[in-house]
């Protein structure tokens, strides 16, 4: 009796497995694509898909015909993901490019600057003093560098 109470517990724990991985990968998909992650769309789409046809065949045993076809339409759809992500970090570059002045050169000599240093890390010191010091700190070591702000970074791969 319990063998038999073990298969079956085992065949209903795959098809849930199998049921809850088809939702999660199709949703995975979804939040991807609004998240603007073409690639990743794709690529949950594809499974999400693969499991929602395997959910629909006919057959016990999959004709491997039938996952040859899959293979290959996933690997056309994450190929257009990943076009559509180069598109969308070609324009994104382009842009920035376009507004983004260039640098203007440093001065030939920079001023002297003398950083008085006097931070107290104790188990009773002020947690928000001890941030606005470093705070302080941090404004002071921008302006010792020569730039009150660093140039502007485009989050993500860029094409130079």
């Amino acid at each position: 009796m319990w063998p038999v109470a073990i298969f079956l517990m085992l065949v209903v724990a795959f098809y849930w497995f199998a049921f809850m991985a088809t939702i999660w990968w199709c949703f995975n998909a979804l939040m991807a694509l609004w998240a603007g992650h073409y690639i990743r769309a794709a690529i949950w789409g594809c499974l999400g898909f693969g499991m929602l046809c395997w959910w629909q065949g006919s057959d016990v045993i999959p004709d491997p015909w039938d996952f040859d076809k899959w293979l290959k339409g996933s690997a056309w759809v994450v190929g257009l993901g990943a076009l559509a992500t180069f598109a969308r970090f070609y324009n994104r570059h382009r842009r920035a490019t376009q507004t983004v002045p260039p640098f203007e050169p440093a001065p030939s000599e920079p001023a002297p600057m003398v950083l008085n240093i006097n931070i107290e890390l104790s188990p009773h010191a002020d947690r928000r003093a001890v941030h606005d010091a470093l705070a302080a700190l941090a404004s002071a070591l921008r302006g010792a560098i020569g730039t009150e702000q660093g140039p502007r970074r485009i989050p993500g791969p860029t094409i130079n």
